[in-house]
């Protein structure tokens, strides 16, 4: 099958302090390929380097050194490309608090480029899909932490991304409501045989979402298989 990523030696390093700067190799040459249509796992600790990671292969920072081909494309000379073609949901999902659950929806379709009938149909699809009817009014700082992750699951939809990429989808959650966003994840993934990057630290959500399973500690791949 054809690569929906692929990532040769990416290093990144981040550098703090003011009169002394202190450096911290995040990630060490890391190398990754993805098939199109599957659903890739990265299960590590935090402070691993999977948020790291998954920002530099979805564009929004770039690697000290490496390269990144995304569906075929160069990931540090054409991001602004890619990034039409991908999407991303964070485990803290962060949305303009004053906004409803339908208003971000929309700011964001905006963002996106949806427009009029277009733009409305996709929300209400998005709302029912997710089971936010009941909540689409609700101002976002009055969501429950379970109602903001289905909300940053549904924004990362909107623009039809043949890559999604989600970053510990279901941290902080309790048992009940990540089972319904697994289920969610994997309906999606189906229905619309889109591509999955997820990071999680949760073994038992790598096993039963991920065919494939990469093994990040310290910045390094420790191992790469099958759950």
């Amino acid at each position: 099958m054809a690569l929906a990523i692929k990532a040769e030696g990416i290093f990144k390093t981040f550098r703090s302090g003011w009169w002394s700067k202190r450096k911290k190799e995040v990630l060490k040459g890391i190398n990754l390929q993805i098939e199109e249509g599957e659903i890739f796992g990265i299960l590590g600790p935090n402070g691993a380097g999977k948020t790291t990671l998954l920002s530099i292969l979805s564009t929004l920072l770039l690697p000290d050194r490496g390269k990144i081909q995304i569906l075929g494309i160069d990931g540090l000379q054409n991001g602004h490309r890619i990034r039409e073609k991908v999407n991303i949901s964070s485990g803290n999902a962060n949305f303009l608090w004053s906004l409803t659950v339908r208003e971000n929806l929309h700011f964001y379709g905006m963002l996106y480029g949806l427009t009029g009938k277009g733009r409305e149909e996709k929300v209400e699809t998005l709302i029912g899909l997710f089971d936010l009817e009941g909540y689409q009014n609700v101002p976002f700082d009055q969501l429950s932490t379970g109602m903001k992750q289905r909300l940053s699951l549904a924004k990362s939809l909107l623009n039809d991304p043949k890559i999604l990429f989600l970053d510990e989808p279901t941290v902080g959650l309790d048992p009940e409501i990540s089972v319904r966003i697994r289920e969610k994840i994997r309906l999606i993934q189906k229905e619309k045989g889109m591509t999955i990057l997820l990071t999680t630290h949760n073994m038992r959500e790598a096993e039963y979402l991920c065919g494939r399973i990469a093994f990040l500690k310290e910045g390094e791949i420790l191992a790469m298989g099958s759950a």
